[in-house]
């Protein structure tokens, strides 16, 4: 739900057509839908919370009722927001700052009993495409998990999605590290959530704008389905769940 998000054809507004739009990826086999009113595009500049809000106040409310059965996830950091989708019925709350940017979201998650997307990221920015890094990539990505995993277990926040966080505060190079070295992150035996549809770091190795992204992507996922990744946060449901009907054919 916002104007500049990076792939312009997944930019919606709230009207007519949202209702159909939501029920076509409802019947490709969508399993939860992510609605967000902020842009993590490189160079984007983040709304506040009450720019986020008014882009989100009506539509949450009208996906709730209209799809009651549906797994709803609030893409946010501020906790305003946040609250404002779980009061509504929203099921997860989609963090790229891993709680960060906001001190009081995990609070919110934590009132709400919700689950929670815990995102590897070391940037200082929601839209940080260069290395944050500390030390050894994977070194520092299970450090990481590990240290938020014990907070939010303090906290009572036990629903927990692990999402590598492509693309956040890491150089292209790094982001397939990540890959390469996947299977290290099954050692906290918690759902892996993958988010690389359309990326640059797609992009730039092939060359390619975001309208002919889709063929790397459906590669990307192909590989991360075999390494057991659970969760695919993707533009296209379609051709995922292809990618998923060929692989469980195939193992």
């Amino acid at each position: 739900m916002t104007p500049d998000s990076f792939f312009e054809k997944s930019r919606k507004t709230f009207g007519a057509e949202l209702m159909e739009v939501v029920q076509n990826m409802v019947n490709e086999g969508m399993d939860i839908l992510d609605v967000g009113a902020s842009s993590t595009r490189p160079g984007a500049q983040p709304p506040s919370a009450s720019e986020e809000l008014g882009r989100l106040q009506e539509v949450i409310p009208f996906l709730r009722k209209a799809f009651p059965d549906l797994l709803l996830s609030i893409d946010t950091f501020h906790s305003e927001v946040a609250s404002f989708a779980l009061n509504e019925g929203f099921d997860l709350v989609n963090d790229i700052s891993g709680g960060q940017f906001d001190d009081q979201l995990l609070e919110t998650v934590a009132t709400h009993k919700a689950a929670y997307v815990l995102t590897y990221h070391r940037g200082s920015k929601a839209n940080s495409s260069e290395s944050h890094v500390k030390d050894h990539l994977m070194m520092d990505a299970l450090r990481y998990f590990s240290e938020k995993i014990t907070l939010l277990e303090q906290k009572g926040i036990l629903n927990v999605i692990l999402d590598p966080g492509f693309g956040f505060g890491k150089s292209l190079e790094e982001n397939y590290e990540l890959i390469r070295s996947f299977d290290l992150l099954h050692v906290f035996e918690k759902p892996i959530l993958i988010g690389v549809s359309r990326k640059t770091m797609i992009r730039e190795v092939l060359a390619v704008d975001t309208e002919n992204a889709l063929n790397g992507t459906s590669v990307l996922h192909t590989l991360l389905y075999a390494k057991n990744a659970h969760v695919f946060r993707v533009h296209d449901v379609k051709e995922m769940n292809e990618v998923r009907a060929l692989m469980k054919a195939s193992l």
